[in-house]
């Protein structure tokens, strides 16, 4: 059945007043000549690979197409599908259950995604249909339907239900329409681009899924287990051991007494309450709030570690219970029943340009696993197999961040290092920062100043993302002192990243927006930068500074009320910026080096007639995933290799990335 709704009522019989029954030839004779259909589906359920669809929607401004899947193929529709361009809301989803159908669209447009690079780090922006439809078309829609999906079956050819899948692509080529013109405007069409192409792939990744090894993972579950009750075990230990009484209950039974820790190591009222009956300092500040708050995070902990021994116990715990309650039984319970492997879900455009992955739902429990997030071990990553008969491609760029941001910041002497064919980084700083390591080879520095080495390390990453002194001393877990010194050497050694800082920070105040780079021309906004706008007007004020210290100093209601709330917001938000605009491109570029390179596989895969066949099991920041038949090992590696350095080039001009392909029977880390 092909539901009409149209303003030309001539050529159909009518079903009533609104809907008119049309043909299959309708739909492919209307859309023949033209070159973009309006399209969505209707399904009863949000899984591909188990829920079927009922309706697909084709349309536009005119005339909507609503084709009943119980009576009609999809797959009359193939050739239409995988020719013209289709303009989805969401495309992931729908792509999904084309693909599972055999359905291969090769251009897309989703207003989704274009609306997210319009807005992208803008919270506060909504992005879905209605909320478009709304912001573009001056449409208020019905939502009544929205939530009627559990019953789907029952509703199914209604009048309601026809005329709100139809509405769900009569307005999305208008919303293209306008979105165009906006992103042009913002120079922009080469970032939607990008993702319109990306969310072919990453449809795919979703649909391929990753296999799991389940007696692999049994396995490392014991051995989390074991370690979890003996990092219990060790912190029960230190309050017996030290007679912490407060915490400590004596059991009788026949044979002995008993003692028993009484603190619930999960819960952080009742460890904090201890850390303070120890003198341990537990106090940070509420990043949302500004506030002073309690808490247990490593971070906080780090740097009375050597102080207190409890706290690298307790670290220990939460590094044992994490993977106790993220990477154990719950993780089986996500295995699909009909295709026996994990499929999880990517969300494609964050703040920072990188995707995001994993769901957790209100009740805190994971329903689909951070595939990006997996420890980078062989006990965690050694259980993602291929099924048999295959074999894993894994392909990682070497460096990538550091090279982006040797590009990025063109200090000469980071990019003396890469031209030198040198590959230890990290002793290359060490031997920059610290006087005493002059003259030695990396070599040496390597093997005889490995806490020198860890320490450049360790600020090398903190400062690229625009960390500081204090930033490196809580990471290293050193005094703010020895923080401080490294945070200075390092750029008196590269006096021009400290440039490239400075520009970077000038720009997103200037501005409001971080630009990643010069190719895409993505940018990333910010929802409190009005607010710095409007506190820096009051602040740059003639004699400001001069009454605010006065009202200090009197401590009075107006510097309570207005002077000092001003103040704090004003560096907060510009704090804020600063470290956007020197995070979001180095972080943001590099994701699109990677979505660029897996754009440009997955055409290789669909030219090849490959789909099904080499399929990519997961895409992590810098590293692409695949799995294939074990005699097209060879030949995919090398593909990936060649598809992850080229698309590397227009973002590196200065210091190539490389990309190195792994082939084996394992997720190698």
């Amino acid at each position: 059945m092909v539901y009409l709704i149209t303003e030309d009522r001539s050529k159909y019989s009518h079903l009533s007043k609104d809907i008119l029954l049309g043909e299959i030839d309708d739909v492919l004779f209307y859309f023949k000549d033209k070159q973009e259909i309006e399209f969505d589906t209707e399904t009863t359920g949000l899984d591909c690979h188990y829920d079927e669809l009922i309706y697909a929607q084709f349309g536009d401004k005119d005339n909507q197409f609503v084709v009943d899947i119980e009576s009609i193929d999809i797959l009359e529709f193939k050739v239409l599908l995988e020719t013209k361009l289709l303009i989805l809301q969401n495309a992931k989803f729908d792509l999904k259950f084309l693909y599972v159908q055999g359905i291969i669209p090769t251009k897309i447009y989703d207003t989704f995604l274009a609306e997210s690079v319009l807005n992208m780090g803008r919270i506060s922006v909504r992005k879905g249909l209605y909320q478009l439809v709304e912001r573009y078309c001056e449409v208020t829609l019905n939502q009544h339907m929205k939530s009627s999906r559990d019953n789907a079956n029952s509703i199914r050819n209604t009048e309601e239900f026809i005329q709100y899948s139809a509405d769900d692509v009569k307005y999305l080529g208008i919303i293209k329409k306008k979105q165009l013109l906006k992103l042009k405007k913002e120079n922009l069409l080469r970032s939607i681009d990008l993702d319109n192409k990306f969310v072919r792939v990453l449809a795919y990744v979703e649909y391929c899924g990753f296999y799991l090894d389940g007696k692999k993972w049994k396995a490392k579950m014991d051995k989390d287990l074991v370690n979890y009750e003996l990092a219990t075990q060790a912190l029960n230990n230190y309050v017996f051991d030290n007679k912490i009484n407060k915490y400590i209950s004596m059991q009788m039974n026949l044979f002995s007494d008993a003692k028993v820790c009484l603190i619930n190591w999960s819960s952080s009222k009742q460890v904090i309450n201890l850390f303070k009956d120890l003198g341990i300092n537990t106090q940070t500040k509420d990043k949302a709030t500004g506030k002073m708050k309690d808490s247990v995070d490593a971070s906080v902990l780090a740097s009375q570690s050597k102080d207190f021994e409890i706290i690298p116990l307790f670290t220990n715990y939460q590094k044992c219970a994490k993977l106790i309650s993220t990477y154990g039984e719950n993780v089986f319970k996500q295995i699909h029943k009909n295709t026996g492997r994990l499929h999880t879900i990517f969300r494609q455009l964050q703040a920072t340009g990188r995707m995001s992955c994993g769901e957790t739902n209100k009740k805190k429990s994971i329903e689909h696993l951070n595939l990006q997030n997996v420890p980078a071990n062989h006990e965690h990553r050694g259980c993602f197999v291929p099924e048999e008969g295959n074999t894993l491609v894994v392909a990682d760029y070497s460096g990538q961040e550091s090279v982006v941001f040797a590009n990025f910041s063109k200090d000469p002497d980071l990019l003396k290092f890469y031209r030198s064919g040198l590959s230890d980084m990290h002793s290359f700083i060490a031997q920059k920062i610290y006087p005493e390591l002059k003259g030695l080879t990396l070599k040496d520095i390597k093997s005889n100043h490995k806490d020198k080495r860890q320490n450049a390390k360790g600020a090398g990453f903190a400062i690229q993302y625009g960390g500081e002194g204090i930033t490196i001393a809580n990471n290293l877990n050193i005094s703010e002192e020895e923080g401080n010194a490294i945070y200075d050497g390092y750029f008196k050694a590269f006096p021009g990243i400290k440039n490239y800082f400075e520009k970077c920070k000038a720009t997103a105040l200037a501005l409001g927006y971080v630009k990643l780079n010069n190719v895409s021309h993505r940018k990333s906004y910010s929802d409190y930068y009005e607010y710095y706008k409007e506190d820096k007007i009051k602040i740059d004020e003639e004699g400001f500074w001069e009454d605010y210290r006065m009202h200090k100093n009197y401590n009075n209601d107006m510097y309570k009320t207005f002077y000092k709330p001003l103040v704090r917001s004003y560096f907060k938000t510009k704090s804020k910026l600063e470290k956007m605009s020197l995070n979001y491109p180095i972080q943001g570029t590099s994701a699109e080096i990677t979505k660029y390179a897996a754009i440009m596989f997955f055409d290789e895969i669909l030219k090849n007639g490959w789909f099904n066949i080499v399929k990519i099991c997961n895409i992590v920041h810098d590293e692409i995933v695949v799995e294939c038949p074990e005699e097209m090992g060879k030949e995919i590696g090398e593909r990936l290799q060649y598809h992850m350095e080229q698309a590397g080039k227009p973002f590196c001009k200065v210091i190539p990335l490389k990309a190195e392909p792994w082939i084996g029977n394992f997720w190698n880390h």
